[in-house]
């Protein structure tokens, strides 16, 4: 196949999609164009490299990719061939379902899907995502809790759960929440599968096509998804060490009908960052001044390694304005979709209405399983071996990072991830492709910006694997880098 087939591949390096990504997309629409047969030979690794004016690495990886999908095999001492083509339809016009759809996806942001991907990967030390530490592990105390608490309630296990939550639940949550200092009404909180469901749920509610929604850069690529989906524009707003600029923010509020903003101010998820007191304050008073809700995502305030944070915005909010957020993903384990939603009873009452047709009787038992294990104190204690433990590994990370002169990284007071910076002639994204081959992945500070933010930085992740394993982590991150820079000799 002559090399200008191959030219019509456009590479985008500033696209949140990695090179590799993209070469392989093109090229598997290419084949259900037709412009590529099954049998069609592709250029060499080094060639396709020459032709596309990328490095080695990132063919091998399209390569490997599209041999993962189907897309292409590889015939020792032959070379890499095309394998399928358009599929063949039963009828001779095929559906065109994408033309059908009206929920937006074609803007959904890839990140997720990558991070989650690396998770599953047991070859990789994860640092990309976010997982409990091994040692102190809740699986086998919940699962007895749990058993013990069914044992003695058979009947929980045939009663539908409200569209609102779990009823015992809900009612101990307030304690829960009035130790943050949040003082909410039983008719104020509602239990959500996850705070991805809380924000989509509030994206149903609030927005339209064409809404506006403020949130910080970088942030949380799935909350953006949630706001896009339902067809708004995101107004985005970088980050100081005293958290969301909130004079650039009160611009835009001049400028623009926003529905709403949404932040996540304590241990900010990528950098780290809280929130100072007057920022916050200055935030409730410009909602307050514009008449613009806040929603307030806080998944991880209660893992703090020193002296308590601030306290949550809505425990701040004397004017109705706070929609509030808190997960248990963080404390307990990923895999437990349960979180607590509070918000004036007029937006709860809203949401349940949305929330009935979508979900009508939620997740019974991870509800019965997370109130097992709030009943006694024993969600504090484990809290604190989760401090302690993370405590250990930001230990870790000071001493190792502090000998390697190529990384500098933001130490959080709490949360679950480091915001680290490189040198400025490596790009996070190129390091993360020759780091993968090591063994390790993190997260590339572009894909948690959509302004293209963030080349130069990574998030990592280091709350899942054991000291021994984030040591040989950061060390394959260190020698990734030197391979990088031996490219560049």
């Amino acid at each position: 196949m002559s090399s200008p087939v191959w030219g019509q591949l456009k590479l985008d390096p500033q696209h949140r999609l990695p090179l590799y990504k993209q070469i392989s997309q093109q090229t598997e629409q290419m084949v259900h164009e037709g412009k590529l047969k099954p049998g069609v030979r592709l250029p060499s690794e080094r060639k396709m490299a020459e032709i596309l004016q990328v490095s080695r690495m990132t063919i091998t990886l399209a390569y490997e990719d599209m041999k993962a999908r189907g897309i292409l095999r590889s015939q020792q001492g032959s070379g890499t061939f095309i394998m399928r083509g358009p599929r063949i339809e039963r009828s001779e016009q095929a559906v065109t379902w994408h033309t059908q759809f009206a929920y937006e996806t074609g803007n959904i942001n890839y990140a997720m899907e990558e991070v989650m991907r690396f998770g599953r990967d047991p070859k990789l030390i994860p640092l990309a995502g976010v997982g409990t530490a091994p040692e102190v592990h809740p699986g086998i105390e919940l699962s007895q809790f749990f058993a013990e608490h069914l044992r003695r309630n058979p009947i929980l296990l045939q009663l539908p759960t409200p569209t609102q939550g779990y009823e015992p639940l809900r009612h101990d949550l307030l304690g829960w929440l009035e130790e943050s200092g949040i003082h909410a009404a039983p008719e104020e909180t509602m239990i959500v599968s996850g705070a991805m469901q809380g924000l989509d749920l509030i994206s149903r509610l609030f927005l339209g096509p064409g809404d506006y929604v403020i949130m910080e850069d970088p942030g949380l690529p799935a909350a953006s998804d949630a706001f896009t989906a339902s067809g708004a524009k995101i107004l985005r707003i970088t980050l100081d060490q005293q958290g969301i600029r909130t004079e650039s923010l009160e611009n835009l509020l001049m400028q623009f009908p926003v529905k709403f903003i949404y932040v996540n101010p304590t241990f900010h998820n990528p950098t780290g960052i809280t929130m100072s007191l007057e920022r916050r304050e200055h935030l409730l008073s410009l909602a307050k001044k514009y008449r613009v809700p806040i929603v307030e995502d806080d998944p991880t305030s209660l893992l703090f390694y020193g002296s308590k944070p601030t306290i949550p915005l809505k425990a701040m909010d004397r004017d109705d304005l706070v929609i509030y957020l808190r997960t248990f993903s963080k404390y307990v384990f990923p895999g437990l979709r349960v979180a607590v939603l509070v918000a004036p009873e007029a937006i709860v009452t809203n949401l349940l209405k949305v929330k009935q047709r979508i979900d009508l009787h939620s997740n019974n038992l991870s509800q019965i399983a997370v109130h097992a294990f709030l009943m006694e104190g024993r969600l504090e204690r484990h809290l604190e071996r989760l401090r302690s433990a993370y405590a250990s590994r930001i230990a870790l990370l000071r001493e190792v990072i502090g000998a390697h002169p190529d990384i500098s990284c933001h130490f959080p007071e709490g949360g679950v991830f480091l915001w680290c910076k490189l040198p400025s002639h490596i790009r996070a994204e190129r390091l993360l492709q020759i780091a993968i081959r090591k063994g390790v992945a993190f997260v590339p500070g572009n894909w948690l910006s959509g302004v293209g933010l963030g080349d130069h930085y990574f998030r990592l992740a280091f709350t899942h694997p054991s000291l021994d394993l984030l040591k040989e982590g950061l060390k394959q991150i260190d020698q990734a880098i030197a391979e990088h820079d031996s490219y560049q000799c």
